[in-house]
Order: C-alpha cells, then sequence, then structure tokens
C-alpha cells in the first residue's frame, strides 16, 4: 500500500492506524464526485476498513444527492469512524445539522482541533 495518495478532491494518507483525508480548497462535491473519491479511498486501502480523520475546510458545497451518497452504506465503506475537522463555529453548526440530517450506521463527530480528533478516533484503530 503506497502511503499517500493525491487526487483532484482529496488527499489520502495512512498515520498511525487512521486514515487521513484533506479536501481540496474550494471544492464543490456533487454525486459524480463523491462516488470519485470514494472509489479513490477504497483502491488507495485496498478495500481494507480504517477510522477516519477528514480535513473538510476545503469543500465549499456539497449537493444533496452527494451528502446521501456519503453518508449511505456503499459512500462509508471501508470506513470504521470519522472525525471531521471544521475550522469555524458555523461550520460547525451546519456539521451537526448534516448529520442528524443525513445518518450513518457508524461512529461520526465534528471536532474544531485535531488533538480530540485523533484521541477519539484512537479507540477504533485496530
Amino acid at each position: 500500500m503506497n502511503p499517500e495518495l493525491d487526487t483532484d478532491y482529496v488527499h489520502l494518507e495512512i498515520k498511525d492506524g487512521i486514515l487521513v483525508g484533506i479536501y481540496k480548497k474550494g471544492l464543490k462535491i456533487n454525486l459524480p464526485i463523491a462516488r470519485q473519491i470514494v472509489q479513490s479511498r477504497l483502491s488507495f486501502t485496498e478495500n481494507k476498513i480504517f477510522p477516519a480523520l477528514i480535513y473538510n475546510q476545503g469543500v465549499i458545497s456539497m449537493d444533496k444527492e452527494a451528502r446521501q451518497f456519503l453518508s449511505s452504506p456503499e459512500g462509508i465503506k471501508g470506513l470504521k469512524a470519522a472525525a471531521i475537522i471544521l475550522d469555524s463555529p458555523f461550520g460547525s453548526f451546519l456539521g451537526n445539522f448534516f448529520l442528524a440530517v443525513n445518518k450513518t450506521s457508524m461512529p461520526v463527530r465534528i471536532f474544531s482541533n485535531t488533538g480530540s480528533a485523533s484521541k477519539w478516533l484512537a479507540q477504533f484503530v485496530t
């Protein structure tokens, strides 16, 4: 497995048993892009299951179909849990709203700093 993958939409790497995803700046996610992101992630992880640390600051919009796909069983395939880092109170509000509306079958939490997110994700590393 390569230690890192850089795509048009997200940079992926594995650190201490956690999949780290950093979305590119100015990203507008629609359903085709969401599908590409998941396909790239599954290929990169060789279909192994990881907890994920997601830096969402680069995303400026995500349409309803993309949100629904990313929270579906197909969209979360290969993920054990997800911690999403958001850098503003408004972003956290929107993120929590998104999680309330688009429920997933895995644990997902919003964080404002990497330390808290990594500590929470550590329980899911095997």
